[in-house]
């Protein structure tokens, strides 16, 4: 019977390491990840300061796989799908942690185990959280010095099998034993580590193990039974975690995670106790520490002095951060006064203390590469009063989403910087470009003409002269905290550089999300009226200061409700809208609008009239008595088409009335 038990344990095991996420071959850890759908993965984590680049993995069929050289401790990690635009944790991880993200991090411990490498629970992950168990008899040994078993006392179950982490919780894969007068036995061959489980009685209860070493909270209510095996001059031992017998005995308090967090801030020179529970790094002098956070779309640094920062106005003080990015074109590697950085750096913003009273506002400069500044104009926030405050947008440095960045917060006083941290913090953007598909439309291609017969303008900008307002596709995601709008265009260019990544698209979209509400645009130059009255208005363009736009019906204007980036290589421009600002009470319906962009138009729509010129479309029919849309391209519900919808103006009377799609 002992050898029926171990061919059936060394299949079973054989079936869990094949559908496991990491191995370690001598002394590589092999990391694989199944994602058929995406065009490139990478994998990102600790051991390479959250890279999305640093190590990309290959296509083996449907499967992603790597290999790293590591030393043994402990890792998180993440895998990105293309490019950034999607973060996925490893659904085989040995264990997760929070991402400060509302998502989770794999993590996993290598440990050297008589001289070979070996993948472990991450242990100090429950340390502190086990409740060991006093009043246990003894249900578990060792056999063959290879075999964990674990009796189970159920006289009157018909079946059992063991779940827990050691199987991916599969409640089928692991069957035990019958040993006679109602015991069972489960029989596991396990690498050391610790482990979580349950017994499965009869197909549909998970019952706790009442003899289990130790406990722990199993996130429903209940609790899942804790051991831990290893090894003690060449013998298998197994029992109560040790980590947290040691952690009783010592009481070592773990170390609170430095972490960059997402808080809510005001940029005042005041700060607040939320705005403190956050990461902070400790100067020396009078520079006595900075707070560094971050949000969708920008991130917030706070200076604190040795006193407070008002009192050092007027001095020869200079306050400053220094980033580098993803997409910096040139770098430095020195601060204004020379210092030496860790890093390069592509960009300095600075709060020059002596100037700061008259002048009111920072400094930004870009680095030209040779060490020296260029003074540039875009804004960022600044205050000085009790601290002193930074908010920079991610768009000043061309951060995305999910990506990574490191920041330098330098004090200096008379010429002398102090540096603070001296290696940089690295800071990772949220990961919003991810969810759940709810809905997807496709849209017909080269139909960017309004109802037929509107033509591109003349100047060379508009090259090559079609796509640039055409819709092809509209998938909207959802995740926990946002509804995800990817728009995707025939064409997209920048040649008017704007800070977004694309010059010419105009997109406006009307959520409808309850009764009530408005049929009439937000504000004049559509030209369009709504058959079914909606609640929120949003408006995208390549330039923030007028192009982010978010507004209820009744015109309350709250911009920290969206943000939006775009992917100029897949000419897909993604627009998030924050769910905590929406009120859905009876599904969402959208209008979806493409327009031609233009700083100086009617609400930065570009006009179009009966014959192109430079800077104006043509094709405007002259008898609609300017009652013709100036709409390109429209998403539209099935059995309805773009041309008659648009076309059902009446000149002189009515706009043309839209239909919209059904997202939810």
């Amino acid at each position: 019977m002992a050898w029926m038990k171990r061919l059936v344990v060394f299949a079973l095991l054989i079936s869990v390491l094949s559908l496991a996420a990491l191995k370690v071959e001598g002394n590589k850890v092999i990391f694989t990840f199944t994602y058929p759908q995406a065009n490139t993965v990478h994998l990102a984590g600790t051991f390479n300061n959250w890279s999305t680049t640093a190590n990309p993995m290959r296509r083996e069929g449907d499967t992603w796989i790597t290999e790293l050289e590591l030393k043994p401790g402990t890792y998180q990690y993440k895998f990105v799908i293309d490019g950034g635009k999607v973060w996925k944790e490893d659904p085989d991880a040995p264990g997760y942690t929070d991402d400060s993200f509302g998502g989770k991090n794999g993590v996993f411990t290598l440990a050297l185990k008589d001289g070979n490498l070996v993948i472990v629970a991450p242990a100090p992950e429950i340390a502190g959280k086990i409740e060991i168990n006093e009043e246990r008899e003894e249900n578990f040994y060792i056999e063959d010095n290879v075999y964990v078993v674990i009796r189970f006392y159920k006289p009157d179950a018909k079946y059992v099998f063991i779940a827990g982490s050691f199987n991916n919780w599969s409640s089928s894969d692991t069957e035990c034993y019958s040993a006679g007068d109602g015991w069972w036995e489960a029989v596991l061959e396990l690498t050391p580590g610790v482990y979580q489980y349950k017994f499965v009685v009869d197909g549909k209860d998970w019952v706790t193990d009442p003899n289990a070493p130790a406990y722990v909270d199993d996130g429903f209510g209940g609790k899942n039974g804790v051991f831990e095996v290893w090894k003690e001059d060449g013998l298998l031992k197994v029992g109560a975690p040790r980590v947290q017998l040691e952690a009783e005995e010592k009481k070592v308090e773990m170390p609170k995670e430095n972490i960059v967090r997402s808080v809510e801030y005001s940029v005042d020179g005041k700060l607040t106790d939320t705005e403190k529970s956050t990461a902070y790094f400790e100067g020396t002098g009078i520079f006595k520490g900075a707070y560094v956070a971050r949000t969708s779309s920008a991130f917030y640094v706070a200076v604190e002095l040795d006193k407070l920062a008002k009192d050092y106005l007027n001095q020869n003080i200079l306050v400053e951060v220094y980033t580098d990015s993803p997409r910096m074109t040139s770098a430095n590697t020195k601060t204004y006064n020379g210092t030496e950085l860790a890093k390069k750096v592509g960009f300095r913003f600075s709060v020059n203390m002596k100037t700061y009273p008259a002048r009111k506002r920072g400094s930004f400069f870009a680095a030209m590469g040779d060490n020296t500044w260029v003074l540039q104009a875009n804004p960022f926030k600044t205050a000085v009063d009790e601290v002193v405050e930074f908010e920079i947008p991610y768009d000043i440095i061309g951060v995305k989403s999910g990506e990574t960045f490191n920041v330098f917060v330098v004090v200096s006083v008379d010429g002398k910087d102090q540096v603070v941290p001296t290696e940089g913090v690295t800071v990772k953007t949220p990961s919003m470009i991810s969810g759940n598909v709810i809905a997807k439309f496709v849209d017909k291609i080269g139909d960017d003409y309004g109802f037929g017969t509107y033509t591109y303008p003349k100047d060379p900008a508009f090259a090559p002269y079609k796509g640039l307002w055409d819709i092809t596709e509209v998938t909207v995601l959802e995740n926990e905290d946002a509804y995800v709008f990817a728009i995707k265009f025939a064409e997209m260019t920048n040649p008017w550089a704007s800070p977004k990544g694309f010059s010419h698209q105009l997109v406006n979209i009307y959520l409808d999300t309850k009764d009530g509400g408005r049929t009439d645009t937000y504000k004049e130059g559509a030209r369009v009226q709504f058959k079914e009255p909606w609640d929120y208005f949003i408006k995208i363009a390549g330039w923030p200061d007028y192009g982010q736009v978010f507004a209820t019906a009744d015109g309350k204007e709250i911009a920290e409700a969206i943000t939006y980036e775009a992917d100029p290589a897949d000419k897909v421009i993604y627009i998030v809208v924050f769910k905590k600002f929406l009120d859905v009470q009876k599904g969402i319906k959208a209008y979806i609008l493409s327009m031609s962009q233009d700083g100086f138009g009617t609400d930065h729509i570009r006009a179009i009239t009966p014959n192109a010129s430079q800077w104006t479309l043509g094709g405007y029919p002259s008898d609609s008595k300017d009652y013709a849309p100036w709409v390109l391209d429209i998403v539209v519900p099935e059995g309805y088409t773009q041309e008659e919808m648009l076309k059902s103006y009446i000149p002189g009377q009515a706009y043309a009335t839209l239909i919209p799609v059904v997202v939810k």
